[in-house]
């Protein structure tokens, strides 16, 4: 048996080491607020990327996670608090087969060092295809193509045993014809994670920032919004249920696409668009949960986002719409994923990845 006593001074130090971190991250934290801040919905704001998944497990459960403190490097990308050891040397590659001929591709990677602790480096190409060049008669003139680009790096720190601290800051890159534009947002989190209750709550500032170079002369708004994540694996069936609350900082997310007022086609009476304030609230929830059978090498997903509902269905044939599915596999050394989600009675995308621990390879 050993007992290790530590002096005062050890003491003192490591107080000033966890101090001088927290005033790391506040800093960070402040650099970025230091333009007003709103939530912006629906085509409102700039730099979709922003808002686009490239992990097939998070699209499949809905299109939002994060809450799942395991060893998948992709859920670091979105919230930089979920970073752990076990995702050390885990490399992934991720491809988006969205509608039409736009595609995504991505790549993210973890490392742990012993001084900083767990960082993460990762980046995201979106490529929205070509399009046909007219003028305002409708003459053709060309064509011209539009994509966009993220290089993100990120450090998380565990606070104790339960919470650990993470940001990532993100380089944003724009090109829509001959415009272009530049941006630096970041993504701050906290999660908690109780390993004997497999108990994991997420707290998430996603998106602040500002533009540094806009395509004219006007500044616009990056998608700023607060969430907040639960997750839970149960004690006696191989099963992990997953509940996202976006939004949080605007209560009325519903769309502004609809006429504020309509007419009834059968009593001729003037109606007025409105929502109740159950499905305003419902709007901010994701669902979704993963089943895990037998505890072996293949995992089964679902989920339901009730806003996309709402804003992309026909109300004639709402058919699947927000609803997601995908499937997981352990195959050897890789986990290779697959995911569908349904945006619209239009189509459905397919996103697939597949990662690895370079470790295995003695790399």
């Amino acid at each position: 048996m050993y007992l290790y006593i530590i002096s005062p001074l050890e003491s003192r130090l490591k107080s000033n080491k966890n101090h001088k971190l927290k005033r790391t991250f506040l800093f960070i934290f402040l650099l970025f607020f230091t333009t007003n801040i709103f939530s912006q919905i629906g085509g409102e704001n700039t730099f979709a990327i922003l808002d686009f998944s490239t992990s097939p497990r998070t699209v499949a459960i809905g299109g939002e996670l994060i809450a799942v403190f395991d060893n998948d490097v992709d859920m670091a990308a979105n919230n930089p608090s979920l970073l752990s050891k076990k995702m050390d040397n885990q490399i992934s590659f991720s491809f988006v087969d969205y509608f039409s001929d736009i595609n995504a591709v991505s790549v993210n990677y973890a490392r742990e060092s012993k001084k900083l602790g767990m960082l993460f480096f990762g980046a995201k190409s979106l490529n929205y295809g070509s399009f046909t060049k007219t003028d305002e008669t409708g003459i053709e003139l060309g064509e011209f193509t539009a994509n966009e680009q993220i290089i993100t790096a990120g450090i998380s720190k565990p606070l104790n045993d339960k919470f650990t601290i993470g940001v990532n800051l993100n380089f944003i890159n724009s090109n829509l014809e001959n415009y272009s534009s530049i941006a630096l947002a970041g993504n701050l989190g906290l999660t908690y994670y109780n390993k004997e209750r497999k108990l994991c709550v997420s707290v998430l500032a996603k998106d602040f920032g500002r533009q540094l170079k806009s395509y004219a002369n006007e500044k616009e708004m990056l998608p700023f919004q607060l969430q907040m994540g639960v997750s839970k694996r149960l004690e006696h069936l191989p099963f992990r249920f997953s509940i996202v609350a976006h939004h949080l900082n605007k209560f009325d997310i519903s769309n502004n696409y609809l006429e504020p007022l309509t007419t009834d086609p059968i009593s001729g009476e003037t109606i007025e668009n409105k929502e109740s304030f159950g499905k305003k609230v419902l709007r901010h929830f994701v669902l979704g949960g993963e089943l895990n059978p037998g505890r072996k090498n293949l995992f089964i997903r679902g989920g339901f986002n009730f806003q996309r509902r709402q804003d992309m269905m026909v109300s004639t044939r709402p058919t699947m719409v927000g609803f997601s599915w995908g499937l997981g596999f352990k195959i050897s050394k890789f986990h290779l994923n697959y995911s569908r989600a349904t945006y619209h009675l239009a189509g459905s995308t397919n996103i697939f990845s597949f990662s690895t621990n370079l470790s295995s390879f003695g790399l």
